[in-house]
């Protein structure tokens, strides 16, 4: 008799993981890692890697982990077997019932604890899944927390911690809802969550959800609403580098819808000569995203915003090289690429872009990547010059989003 064939996905997860010199053990870690489902035990998942990899069943719920591990795309992980996008389901990032409070336990120094961990889930489930999914996990979590500190249903010893960390699920929810181009309930969202930092005294949280308001004044085109912001940060002065840097990155941004070129270039060359000073120990957790690539992306805008949309292209074009489909924000540079290329003319490069993108429709999903996509295809479509063959991959985009 001979032996059960295993399935073709469940060799290349072997082959995969024993190429990288990786335990089941180690593998366990880095899918539980990969999405952020901290309360997991890793031993719980080391399991069912034996079982996956011996195709007794297919990792539904963890096949976008094992393509984040692995680096890989999931169709090329699983090839026929790749899952439909659909969120995560909730016992994933929460893990259990502690942040919700639903199993009446006290809001303790493990009940914070435990809200910092889902923070920190929620923002790796951010890169997999997009604002649009997550938004309402988040949303969930801060609407439970949030409502404890006004009915004192905690350990007083832990008010402060308790108020900073319902803050930062403020901040993380409200930029779920920015990303899933929900601007009125992010608005709203990041003003509760900073009057809670700066209750909590937590003044690196506070400056984060301030450039939270800037980058939507940006967003909403309310430039002059963005440089006071950026202003009075950055005359109040003792910020680190890289805090400085996103602060000069926004109003670099507002001074270019403004019309201002020289000034806004001058922010955006001091927001690159601070980020070269490197990360230093005092530079807040959330600066982690502060980089070269960001500058980069910001430059490329503020050109666009100032009609130099020649000077743009390359800008553009090395943002979305960096990051190339390789998250949700790699699918934004895309879309901001492809309208540089349409407004100067370059059909044949555009082409591109909507074959690549095309390629992606299934994992761009909701939110401000898609959107962009739909007004740029829908202008190609109407645009006497662009050649037929585009105009048909345009429409074929727009179909498929």
């Amino acid at each position: 008799m001979t032996g059960r064939v295993r399935p073709q996905w469940a060799v290349r997860l072997q082959t995969e993981r024993e190429k990288r010199g990786w335990s089941k053990a180690e593998m366990a870690r880095r899918l539980r890692d990969a999405v952020g489902a901290v309360r997991t035990p890793v031993a719980s998942i080391n399991r069912q890697v034996y079982d996956w990899e011996h195709g007794k069943h297919f990792p539904r719920e963890w096949a976008a982990a094992y393509a984040i591990a692995f680096g890989l795309d999931e169709a090329d992980l699983f090839g026929v077997q790749a899952p439909a996008r659909q969120p995560p389901p909730v016992s994933l990032v929460l893990g259990s019932a502690d942040v919700l409070g639903l199993n009446g336990r006290p809001v303790d120094a493990d009940y914070v604890d435990a809200i910092r961990e889902t923070n920190q889930a929620l923002v790796r489930l951010d890169a997999l899944w997009g604002g649009d999914e997550v938004f309402p996990l988040a949303l969930r979590v801060f609407r439970t927390a949030h409502p404890k500190l006004g009915a004192r249903t905690y350990a007083p010893e832990v008010e402060r911690d308790l108020m900073a960390a319902t803050g930062e699920t403020g901040e993380v929810t409200a930029w779920l809802a920015y990303d899933a181009d929900r601007q009125d309930a992010s608005r709203q969202l990041i003003h509760e969550a900073m009057l809670l930092s700066r209750q909590a005294g937590d003044r690196d949280m506070e400056l984060f959800e301030l450039s939270h308001l800037a980058m939507q004044s940006l967003y909403l085109l309310r430039p002059a609403e963005a440089l006071r912001i950026t202003d009075e940060v950055l005359e109040g002065g003792r910020l680190v580098p890289r805090v400085a840097a996103l602060f000069e990155m926004r109003r670099g941004r507002a001074l270019a819808q403004m019309g201002d070129e020289r000034r806004a270039l001058d922010a955006l060359d001091r927001a690159s000569a601070a980020l070269s000073d490197g990360v230093g120990g005092r530079d807040p957790h959330w600066t982690w995203w502060v980089d070269d690539t960001e500058i980069t992306r910001h430059k490329a805008t503020a050109r666009a915003q100032l009609g130099q949309w020649g000077q743009a292209v390359p800008l553009f074009e090395s943002a979305a090289d960096d990051c190339r489909g390789g998250s949700l924000y790699g699918k934004l540079d895309l879309a901001q690429l492809l309208q540089a290329l349409v407004e100067v003319g370059d059909w044949r490069r555009a082409e591109d872009i909507i074959t690549e993108a095309c390629g992606l429709a299934g994992s761009i999903g909701p939110g401000r990547a898609a959107n962009l996509f739909r007004e740029v295809v829908a202008r190609i479509v109407r645009d006497d010059d662009a050649p037929s063959t585009v105009s048909d991959t345009a429409e074929h985009l727009r179909r498929l989003l």
